[in-house]
């Protein structure tokens, strides 16, 4: 198995977070059910080998379009890859997608967009030349283009404020209110709110959330899942941890990393070394 995450192009530094690459073979024991869990970002996914499968709302398999666009998380995803799986992600800023997307983010969180759908015979071609592309560095070098020709091609206009209130969400997650926020952009907490779930699909409150969740995953190799873990987080308590655990992951802290394996594991920089 080989994930790798490359920093983008410059032109993109604003909108996309990382494009990473996964590979893997029947014999590597990756296929099995992956838990993913929230980050705060959406991504633009293109299975160039066998699709993968998520467990849906009634407990079955359901394939993965081909080009997709996986919108917010709010709650743990339960994902399938496939025996020879090949993905290329980009990992967007939090309010990174509409700029790629021209549409408003509101309804999109927990839904997969299929992006031939979306961008009909651009996301064709592009899924045309990344499967025929001869290794990983021309497939991201292909996506690249593409997006940064999907910027001047939409003309969206980014919400200064709202990048403003993610840079603060992501600086003082726990520690900073959406009064705070708001009265920083200008705005009442109502504005702010509407602006967020157009920009981002989830109201601040929840983003800071979600952030604070995912500070854990920086702070566990420091020390062990203890109550200091959980208040450098940005936690009141240990309990008050477990239970974003529980709400994001689905399960306890321990069993949630004792369970890491596989793409789940790379997702949270887990024990799959990342080329950077």
């Amino acid at each position: 198995m080989q994930y790798s995450e490359r920093p983008p192009h410059a032109e993109l530094a604003n909108y996309v977070r990382c494009i990473w690459t996964f590979d893997a073979s029947p014999d590597d024991g990756s296929a099995g059910v992956q838990r993913v869990v929230p980050d705060g970002c959406p991504e633009i996914i293109l299975h160039y080998g066998q699709h993968c499968h998520e467990v849906n709302a009634s407990g079955k398999l359901e394939r993965q379009p081909r080009f997709l666009f996986a919108g917010q998380l709010s709650q743990p995803l339960l994902l399938q890859p496939s025996l020879q799986a090949g993905m290329i992600g980009v990992r967007l800023q939090p309010a990174g997608a509409r700029i790629f997307l021209g549409m408003s983010m509101r309804d999109t969180p927990n839904a997969r967009l299929d992006l031939t759908q979306v961008w009909a015979q651009d996301g064709g071609n592009v899924i045309d030349a990344v499967r025929t592309a001869c290794n990983n560095h021309a497939r991201v070098q292909i996506i690249e283009r593409f997006l940064r020709r999907k910027i001047t091609y939409q003309r969206v206009v980014p919400d200064r404020a709202v990048a403003h209130g993610v840079a603060l969400l992501q600086r003082h997650a726990g520690k900073i209110t959406v009064d705070d926020i708001a009265d920083q952009c200008e705005l009442s907490s109502r504005q702010l709110e509407r602006r967020f779930l157009n920009e981002v699909g989830f109201p601040p409150r929840l983003l800071a959330s979600i952030f604070r969740f995912r500070r854990v995953f920086d702070l566990v190799e420091q020390s062990n899942l203890g109550v200091l873990t959980a208040i450098d987080a940005g936690y009141f308590d240990q309990p008050h941890m477990i239970r974003d655990f529980k709400r994001f992951s689905g399960q306890t802290p321990h069993a949630f990393l004792n369970a890491l394996q596989g793409f789940g594991s790379a997702m949270i920089g887990g024990d799959v070394a990342n080329e950077r």
